[in-house]
């Protein structure tokens, strides 16, 4: 083992190790970390033992940037994390977890290396993470071959760590100094509104039990929006958006249809009518109301059934999505049709969530 300076000789000095196959402890912009290069499984071992880390418990990789982490993560995972990196944010896909530091001499190592290195922490498991060359020495890096001294590392909170599936969608799995939107609704629908606006934001469904107010509209999605949204905020996850949708016609309140008969039935009350969709946004508690008015066309039997088979409008409320087939059964509106579909544009605007 032996000890060099974060300069550019300690640089050609880590990399032959590390080319090599051995293991090195590297300072990070949060702390000192053991590293192995991915494409020698011995050291990569090596890391494991040293740590006497379990084997259940995967390394992450960092990387020196977005072309370093498609290796392992993808193009579509490692171009969201771009928009984050360099920074506290590890982005996990393929089974793979891959973060960019925001560390110069580090990145320099890694691009040096081919791109990515499998690094863990330099302290023994369960101990401190070590914040400098010393005390990653007297913790792991006697069984190094190389310790990089870059100084005292800055330590801090551990990165937010997020899954990204192939269609883009976002899960928190550890809560860290990069925060995301969280939208307290399973609907597909926002979460496609807030995508084609290019909105980073994770999904915690909310299962509160709803009210409903056939004489106060407005009260019902207000009241359903602030108690969706109380959930995850009293969670801790930073900014949350919540909203509640109901279809609002003759005095009467159409939710969600219990099946495809009732979807059938709220179809053939609403045809040849105009009805009131009312949607309550919620930002960290702040609420907008917004209405748009829809009239449908007269929906005889069999357009009922083809559309019913078609959507199987069973998780929309009023029984139709405007934005699937709604030209089927939708003659006109006024206001916004992302009201219509759950989620009004204009309110995101308003709160600076879109621009």
């Amino acid at each position: 083992m032996r000890t060099v300076q974060a300069d550019s000789a300690g640089l050609e000095a880590a990399v032959e190790v590390l080319l090599g196959g051995g293991v090195a402890v590297i300072p990070t912009d949060t702390v000192y970390g053991l590293a192995a290069h991915p494409d020698f499984p011995a050291a990569v071992a090596r890391l494991y033992s040293i740590k006497t880390r379990s084997a259940r418990k995967p390394i992450a990789l960092l990387a020196s940037g977005r072309d370093g982490a498609e290796r392992f993560i993808g193009t579509g995972a490692a171009s969201f994390g771009s928009r984050y990196w360099p920074g506290a944010l590890t982005v996990v896909a393929n089974d793979e977890g891959v973060r960019v530091p925001n560390h110069e001499w580090t990145r320099e190592l890694i691009a040096r290396c081919g791109g990515a290195l499998r690094v863990t922490s330099a302290n023994m498991s369960g101990m401190r993470p070590a914040t400098d060359a010393l005390a990653a020495l007297a913790d792991v890096g006697l069984s190094a071959d190389i310790v990089v001294d870059g100084g005292v590392s800055p330590g801090g909170e551990a990165s937010t760590v997020v899954s990204v599936t192939a269609g883009g969608a976002l899960s928190v799995l550890r809560h860290g100094p990069v925060k995301f939107l969280t939208l307290a609704s399973g609907s597909p629908r926002r979460a496609k509104i807030l995508r084609g606006l290019g909105v980073d934001f994770v999904v915690e469904k909310s299962d509160v039990p709803e009210v409903s107010r056939p004489d106060d509209p407005e009260g019902t999605v207000r009241a359903n929006a602030l108690a969706k949204g109380a959930v995850a905020l009293g969670g801790g996850m930073g900014h949350v958006l919540s909203a509640d949708t109901i279809v609002w016609f003759n005095g009467r309140i159409y939710g969600k249809p219990r099946d495809l008969n009732e979807a059938r039935t709220f179809l053939r009350e609403l045809s040849g009518n105009v009805h009131s969709v009312f949607t309550g946004v919620a930002y960290d508690g702040d609420v907008r109301i917004v209405r748009s008015d829809v009239k449908f066309r007269r929906l005889d039997k069999v357009l009922i059934e083809d559309y019913v088979a078609r959507v199987k409008p069973t998780d929309r409320a009023g029984a139709y999505d405007i934005d699937e087939s709604g030209d089927l059964i939708v003659e006109s509106w006024t206001g916004s049709y992302e009201n219509i579909m759950g989620l009004p544009v204009e309110s995101l605007r308003e709160w600076g969530i879109v621009g």
